[in-house]
């Protein structure tokens, strides 16, 4: 884990243009959670609805959304699969917030087609420079 600017930002993971993160577990899964940045931008997480597991969801659908005191938004699903896991964020959205990257995530999806949607998503110093970016036109901050 790096900080980019004031924000926290794993290398190791894939983003989808709307700060979704996707993490391959050891079992081929992909976890999927929200990024430092989205959150911190965001505000305070109020509520958080997901898809009910056995769902199918393909990469760029909704699989759920979330509420913070600023705005209500929809989550764009970074692969493609079946939802197998749902986070405690539904429970506890103050999750979203304060661990981002750890118990914050939102679901597990068993990917139907990963290979080629890893193809779409961004990853490494590809990641980085687009979140450099983001920072500057979405805050006005160099990072």
């Amino acid at each position: 884990m790096q900080e980019i600017g004031k924000y926290l930002f794993s290398e190791e993971l894939y983003y989808n243009k709307d700060h979704l993160w996707a993490r391959i577990e050891k079992d081929g899964r992909v976890r999927i959670g929200w990024s430092d940045f989205a959150q911190k931008i965001a505000g305070k997480v109020i509520y958080v609805k997901i898809k009910e597991i056995g769902a199918k969801v393909n990469q760029q659908e909704v699989f759920g959304s979330i509420e913070t005191g600023k705005w209500v938004g929809k989550l764009y699903a970074p692969v493609g699969g079946v939802i197998r896991e749902i986070g405690r964020v539904v429970k506890t959205p103050k999750l979203a917030n304060s661990d981002p990257y750890g118990e914050g995530w939102f679901v597990v999806v068993e990917p139907t087609n990963l290979d080629k949607d890893l193809k779409n998503l961004l990853h490494g110093e590809e990641a980085i420079e687009w979140l450099k970016k983001e920072i500057k036109d979405r805050t006005g901050e160099e990072a």
